[in-house]
């Protein structure tokens, strides 16, 4: 039976912290709290967390900082501010530089839980080839570890999946007709700064500009094919 979803919950209002807690609890969740950065980054150190749900301006450390200290420890960190001072703009800002998602004070409830089981449910794989039988052959493999994987057959197609579902790291081929790796790699993550992408090629010197390219634009890794199986797990299990 899989286990309920760990949240850290960081506030320093002590009434929203316990009013956030209690409704997380009945949901089922599990739940630590922290009253400011100092704090949760000291729990957050010590355990692992699915999510945290994070005030912004705290004492001590802010919450902007402490999600930077957060996701420098662990890149795939998924967490959401909240906020009743940032603009628009600044919102945005926090989102690219790694929250998850970002909300105003008062915080809705309804959008929040839905955002907690968006983070929380399994992590989906996307693997984006124009090779039919490749594409296959990759889901299976990731299907039999008990993975869910999405496909798609070029980098327009990719886009339409990850417009509409929640995808945590996507595998894509860096030669493809119409829309290249590098430009789907870079699409996919102004859809999901979030996303993390690993470039695919059976090619070495023809696409090295643009592995490169893709690499200094946020680009996890490049597997050449043909890739070993125990690699391509190891890296999956880093990720998701």
């Amino acid at each position: 039976m899989k286990q309920p979803a760990c949240i850290l919950v960081v506030d320093d209002n002590k009434d929203l912290l316990k009013t956030f807690a209690l409704i997380l609890k009945r949901k089922g969740y599990l739940v630590d709290t922290a009253e400011d950065g100092v704090e949760a980054m000291e729990k957050f150190t010590a355990r692992h967390f699915d999510l945290v749900l994070m005030d912004a301006i705290m004492p001590r450390r802010n919450g902007i900082e402490t999600l930077h200290m957060m996701r420098e420890k662990d890149p795939g960190a998924k967490i959401i501010l909240m906020t009743a001072y940032c603009d628009e703009d600044q919102l945005a800002s926090v989102r690219v530089n790694g929250a998850y998602s970002a909300l105003y004070k008062p915080v809705d409830i309804a959008k929040l839980m839905e955002l907690i089981g968006e983070v929380t449910r399994d992590p989906s794989i996307l693997i984006v080839d124009d090779d039919d039988d490749f594409r296959f052959s990759m889901s299976r493999m990731l299907e039999l570890h008990n993975y869910k994987v999405l496909t798609a057959v070029s980098g327009e197609d990719a886009l339409k999946v990850v417009k509409n579902k929640t995808i945590h790291m996507a595998f894509v081929d860096i030669k493809m007709k119409e829309m290249d790796g590098l430009a789907t790699s870079l699409k996919l993550k102004e859809i999901n700064p979030n996303i993390q992408i690993v470039l695919m090629t059976g090619y070495r010197d023809e696409v090295k500009s643009l592995i490169e390219a893709a690499m200094l634009n946020g680009a996890l890794k490049c597997l050449y094919k043909p890739f070993n199986v125990a690699d391509l797990r190891d890296l999956v299990k880093q990720v998701v």
